[in-house]
C-alpha cells in the first residue's frame, strides 16, 4: 500500500523537500524498506540512457521517412499524373490553344513531386523500373520520331514495350512543348496526339503502380513502407539494422546531389548549349534543379512539401541529437544551394550562352557540391555509426 496518499499535501511537500536535500547531500534513503517500496511505486520507470535514445530515434526516422516523406510525395504525383492524363486526353479530344496550355501547365505540376522524389529513388522505383519508365532522359528523338512516322498499330501494350527513353515524363514533354517550347496546338498530327494519349494513360499507371509499391505492395512483393520501418528485424534482408536504412536514405540524398551538380548543371556548362539540360522542351530545366533540392531538404527535415501532413521524426533530429552544429550547417547549406539556384535566370535554356547566366550557374553548382561534400563526409558517417 503506498502510504504517502494518506498524507496531507502540505505534509507531502514537505516531505518531498526534505527527499530532495537528502539528496542533494548525497544520503542515502533506500534503507527503509518502506520508502523504497513508496519510491517504486510513485515513480517513472528509469530513464533511458543516451544510447538507447539514439537507437530509439533511428527506427522512428525511418518508419517516419516513409509515412512523412515517401508515400505522400507519390500521392501529390497520383493526383497530378491524373490530372495530366485528362488534360492530355481533352487536348486530343480538341485540340486548341487553350486545351494545349492547360495540358501543358498539367505537365509541369506533376514534374514537382517527381522531381521532389528524386532524393529516394530507390526500392520500387529502381528495382521495378519505375523511374526509367517515368523520367528517363534524354529523349531519343530519333526513335520517337520512327513510331510517329510508323504504320505500326499504336496500343497500350506496344507503349509498354517501348525503350524507356521513348516514353514517360520527357517524351510527352516533347510531344507536348515541341523541340524549343514552340508547339502550336495545331501542329501534332492524329498519329501523334494518338501517341502523346497512350503515353499519358501510361504514365498515369505506372505513378499509381509506384505508390502502390510503397503503401500496399505489388507483384507479390511488400509495401516497401513496412519493408523501411522494419529495418533491423531478424526477417528483414533488404535492411539486415536500422542503420542500412538510414544509409539507403542519406546515400540517395547524395546521389541526388551528385547527378544534379555533375550531370544536370554539369553537362550543359561544358557544352554551354541546352542539349544535355533535361527538360529543354519545356524551358523548365532550372525548376527541375529546385525541385531536387527541395528533395534533399525534404528527406533531411522529414516531410512532403505539398502534404498536408505534419512532418514526423526526421535525419535532422538524429543529426541534431550528436552534432547541433552539423545538423545547423546542413540546413544552411541547403539554403544557400537554393539562393545560388533562385539566382539564376529562369527559364535558364535561352541564357545559355550568357556569360554571366553560366557564372550563376557554376556558383550553384558549387553550393550544391559543397553539400554533396557535407552529406556524404559527415552525415553519412554519423548514420552508418562510424
Amino acid at each position: 500500500m503506498n502510504h504517502k496518499k494518506r498524507l496531507s499535501q502540505k505534509q507531502l511537500s514537505c516531505l518531498t523537500a526534505i527527499l530532495l536535500s537528502l539528496a542533494t547531500l548525497g544520503t542515502g534513503c533506500s534503507s527503509n524498506p518502506s520508502t523504497q517500496a513508496d519510491r517504486t511505486s510513485d515513480s517513472n520507470p528509469p530513464a533511458a540512457t543516451t544510447e538507447t535514445q539514439a537507437e530509439g530515434v533511428r527506427e522512428v526516422v525511418v518508419s517516419d521517412f516513409a509515412n512523412h516523406v515517401v508515400v505522400p510525395t507519390y500521392q501529390n504525383l497520383v493526383a497530378k499524373a491524373g490530372e495530366l492524363s485528362k488534360t492530355v486526353n481533352a487536348y486530343v479530344v480538341n485540340p486548341s490553344d487553350a486545351t494545349l496550355k492547360a495540358a501543358q501547365e498539367a505537365w509541369r505540376e506533376a514534374r514537382v513531386p517527381w522531381e521532389q522524389s528524386e532524393a529516394f529513388a530507390f526500392g520500387p522505383a529502381a528495382s521495378l523500373g519505375y523511374d526509367g519508365d517515368l523520367d528517363d532522359w534524354p529523349v531519343n528523338e530519333t526513335d520517337v520520331k520512327a513510331v510517329l512516322v510508323s504504320k505500326a498499330e499504336l496500343t497500350p501494350d506496344a507503349i509498354a514495350q517501348l525503350q524507356t527513353t521513348q516514353k514517360g515524363f520527357h517524351t510527352i514533354e516533347y510531344l507536348l512543348f515541341g523541340s524549343n517550347n514552340d508547339r502550336k496546338a495545331q501542329d501534332l498530327s492524329k498519329r501523334d496526339l494518338q501517341f502523346l494519349k497512350l503515353l499519358a494513360d501510361a504514365f498515369n499507371q505506372t505513378a499509381q503502380n509506384l505508390t502502390k509499391s510503397w503503401k500496399e505492395g505489388v507483384g507479390g512483393n511488400p509495401a516497401y513502407s513496412q519493408v523501411l520501418a522494419t529495418a533491423g528485424d531478424s526477417s528483414n534482408t533488404t535492411y539486415p539494422t536500422v542503420n542500412a536504412a538510414l544509409e539507403e536514405i542519406v546515400q540517395g540524398a547524395i546521389g541526388c546531389l551528385d547527378e544534379v551538380a555533375n550531370e544536370k548543371i554539369g553537362e550543359p556548362l561544358k557544352e554551354k548549349t541546352t542539349k544535355n539540360l533535361e527538360s529543354r522542351f519545356s524551358h523548365s530545366s532550372l525548376d527541375d534543379f529546385k525541385n531536387n533540392i527541395r528533395s534533399v531538404e525534404n528527406a533531411y527535415l522529414g516531410k512532403a512539401t505539398e502534404s498536408s501532413a505534419s512532418s514526423g521524426k526526421s535525419l535532422s533530429n538524429l543529426v541534431a541529437q550528436t552534432d547541433p552544429k552539423l545538423d545547423e550547417q546542413v540546413k544552411s547549406e541547403i539554403q544557400a544551394a537554393l539562393a545560388a539556384l533562385d539566382a539564376i535566370p529562369n527559364p535558364v535554356e535561352p541564357k545559355m550562352s550568357d556569360a554571366a547566366a553560366l557564372t550563376k550557374m557554376e556558383a550553384a553548382q558549387k553550393a550544391i557540391l559543397t553539400l554533396h561534400a557535407t552529406m556524404e563526409q559527415k552525415v553519412l558517417p554519423l548514420v552508418k555509426g562510424n
